[in-house]
């Protein structure tokens, strides 16, 4: 009896201590010390067992048995359930069910000895444990789980274009781009990765327009149509970066937005210039990414030899063969101690593609798996948890459009 008390007592002592000290919530560390309290009462619990089948010194070493018997099979069967819901057969699982099943026969034992006789107002002591446990539940509840979810993130995210100015030689001209990306919430977040590009899309002039099936079937892809312009070319890129390192971490009020300014060649006759951005966060109060993160890139080609020959390809479902390509990836920790008990380790990662070609845009490819490798991507609903969001903004201008604005300020 003593025995599977301790055993609980320890395991939670080891999760109390880890989330009152470091959990990403005020509600994680509330939850922390309350499991610290537990632990206490489980182990003041099994001095009681000696008491009870010893000299039975005090009338209450039998309901501090059953009242730590009690901690046991309520906590064991939560994080049971918790683990079992979440699929994973691993790690603290069989510990959970052997505490379960120990916490049953306690049970049994206590309830064959009677243990609440000779205790003063059972029923009055049993309602005020109730009420309680349902008090604190709910407020940890509240603050771990209602809070994060109802309080999102504000990351005001956008593309603008500056005023362009035109070369001396009347050959080039000069772009300013503008990517703003900061926190105005009450949320952190963890950048898992950022992309922007230039891309310059030549077109000439169709003076009959395009024909009702072409534009439907744009229109019905997702792409806008523009019935009079002719795009002959594929695109051609001009710039592209990154917006903040991958890895960084947003607190509210700090501004990662950048300034850039594109080189677009005017020789290159009526067309658009196309400015496309993406950037990829996790919530910091829900998830932590591993401080590996930032420096575990990884090149698909050879950085130290001179001709930089590629070396490997990225999985089929992100590129084609030959494609190069750099990630970022690390393994991805839960808000608390009691949820990494529980649930399996997942992995995020962030892949830059640059296709083959030397004018192809690159792109970018978030996700988090169950796999260091990636091989195992989870679905949307597993991802949220993790509060990881994507979001992308393009805005496009004509060359006419850029150069009269460069004149008018000539």
């Amino acid at each position: 009896m003593a025995l599977g008390l301790l055993v609980s007592a320890a395991v939670l002592f080891r999760a109390g201590l880890s989330d009152a000290l470091r959990a990403l919530t005020f509600g994680g560390r509330v939850m922390g010390a309350l499991f610290l309290v537990v632990a206490l009462v489980e182990v003041v619990a099994a001095g009681a067992v000696l008491d009870f089948w010893g000299r039975r010194a005090t009338r209450y070493s039998g309901p501090a048995v059953l009242f730590g018997v009690g901690t046991v099979a309520v906590t064991s069967l939560v994080l049971l359930v918790l683990q079992w819901e979440g699929g994973y057969r691993a790690g603290w699982f069989w510990l959970w069910a052997a505490l379960a099943a120990w916490a049953v026969w306690a049970l049994w034992v206590l309830i064959r000895e009677k243990v609440w006789r000779g205790m003063p107002h059972p029923r009055s002591f049993a309602t005020g444990v109730a009420v309680s446990a349902l008090i604190g539940s709910a407020s940890v509840a509240y603050s771990a789980m209602y809070v994060p979810y109802v309080a999102p993130p504000k990351v005001p995210f956008m593309v603008s274009f500056g005023k362009p100015v035109l070369h001396p030689d009347r050959k080039r001209l000069y772009v300013p781009a503008r990517f703003t990306f900061r926190n105005e919430g009450s949320v952190s977040i963890f950048v898992v990765g950022t992309l922007w590009s230039a891309q310059l899309w030549p077109s000439a002039f169709r003076p009959q327009g395009t024909e009702r099936s072409r534009w439907r079937q744009e229109l019905g892809d997702g792409w806008d149509t523009h019935r009079q312009e002719n795009f002959n070319a594929a695109a051609r890129l001009l710039a592209a970066g990154q917006i903040s390192n991958a890895g960084a971490r947003l607190d509210p009020g700090d501004d990662f937005s950048k300034d850039a300014v594109i080189e677009v060649p005017v020789a290159a006759g009526q067309g658009r210039v196309e400015l496309f951005a993406s950037v990829s966060f996790i919530r910091a109060d829900r998830c932590k990414l591993a401080n590996s993160y930032t420096g575990s890139i990884e090149h698909s080609w050879d950085v130290q030899g001179e001709e930089h020959r590629h070396l490997r390809d990225a999985p089929s479902w992100l590129a084609q063969p030959g494609d190069d390509f750099f990630r970022y990836h690390s393994r991805i920790y839960r808000s608390s101690e009691v949820m990494r008990m529980t649930q399996a380790p997942d992995w995020a990662a962030m892949w830059w593609v640059i296709p083959k070609g030397n004018d192809a845009a690159p792109y970018m490819e978030v996700h988090i798996s169950r796999d260091p490798d990636g091989r195992e991507v989870l679905s949307e609903d597993e991802q949220e948890p993790y509060g990881m969001k994507t979001m992308k903004k393009g805005v496009d201008q004509p060359v006419a459009v850029l150069l009269r604005l460069a004149g008018d300020g000539a």
